[in-house]
């Protein structure tokens, strides 16, 4: 008896596991069935580049960036799903496997890499050939992409809605303050990063908020510097933000609602930015091009989110960027 149920066992995981190749070749040859004849028969095809986008705004930012300098590199044509978040905010164009007359999930025909150090720079990625590549990760190195530094700031051109909400805020904010760029006021961009970063998942990682103590210290060092100037701070802790450095008179506590497109465009119009942490903080300061101060300490040292960084985050943080504790 016992025997008996044995073999049918192994029958039925037999069966399973015949089955789930059969499915798979199915999908393969379905999907990759035209690519795979015009290499056996030696034709002409363009190759292609995909990344899995995944994550938030600033995250895709950094993968789009990454697709987009390694498919400059090596001529081979960058896939952006139309559905791809940040096609509806830049100047991004999709570019689908359907445009190119493929099937659409033949993305599983490319050789698949995976970013392990995703705070960091990996040059092995930079020595892979010239043929269909797929990546997955975070890619969150301005190293990967710096020699397409121009192609990339013409891509994260921001769509002409979000540029003239941002302007016409900006604007209603000196009105308010009774600021303009040309009366010697000195604007500097805050984005303040605490919300989400206060949950426990986030904490036992590893990520560290900056304190308030940061935030006194960065704004201070652009009161020393200029002799007048408006904080414009974005945060998505309004709360927290509002009791720490709200009554200041020369810090405008711009209001919830805004999309975070329109935040990060408001913000990157001022002419220095202050960010804490996180990748959104990040592109901010990039797109602004001023001076930018960033917490020094976005780890807590030996947590596993302290692996993705080298040690002196050089990788990480843009050549010239002033860390600050």
């Amino acid at each position: 008896m016992a025997g008996a149920v044995k073999w049918k066992i192994r029958n039925v995981v037999l069966g399973v596991l015949l089955g789930s190749i059969c499915l798979y070749t199915y999908h393969y040859l379905t999907r990759c069935g035209t690519i795979l004849w015009q290499d056996c028969m030696g034709i002409n095809r363009p190759k292609f580049l995909c990344v899995d986008f995944h994550g938030g705004m600033a995250n895709q930012m950094f993968m789009y960036a990454f697709g987009l300098s390694m498919s400059i590199q090596r001529n081979l044509e960058y896939i952006v799903p139309k559905d791809m978040m940040l096609t509806e905010i830049f100047n991004i164009t999709p570019n689908t496997f359907e445009d190119h007359r493929y099937h659409s999930g033949s993305g599983i025909c490319t050789h698949q890499e995976e970013d392990i150090l995703d705070c960091g720079y990996d040059s092995s990625f930079e020595k892979l050939p010239s043929k269909d590549l797929s990546f997955k990760g975070y890619f969150q190195s301005w190293k990967y992409w710096i020699q397409y530094e121009k192609e990339v700031r013409k891509a994260f051109t921001f769509k002409p809605w979000i540029s003239e909400m941002a302007d016409k805020q900006i604007r209603n904010i000196m009105t308010k303050r009774n600021a303009t760029y040309n009366d010697g006021t000195t604007f500097i961009g805050v984005h303040v990063r605490n919300g989400d970063y206060s949950n426990k998942h986030f904490a036992e990682f590893g990520y560290r908020l900056a304190p308030a103590s940061y935030l006194k210290n960065a704004m201070d060092f652009f009161r020393n510097r200029f002799n007048k100037v408006l904080f414009i701070v974005c945060t998505n802790d309004l709360n927290w933000t509002s009791q720490i450095i709200g009554k200041e008179k020369d810090i405008y506590l711009t209001p919830a609602g805004n999309p975070a497109s329109v935040d990060m465009a408001l913000l990157s119009l001022t002419n220095h930015t202050v960010m804490t942490v996180g990748t959104y903080g990040w592109f901010i300061s990039w797109l602004t091009r001023g001076i930018t101060i960033h917490y020094k300490y976005p780890y807590v040292i030996g947590s596993d989110f302290s692996k993705q960084f080298h040690s002196n985050y050089s990788d990480h943080f843009y050549p010239g960027w002033i860390a600050m504790e």
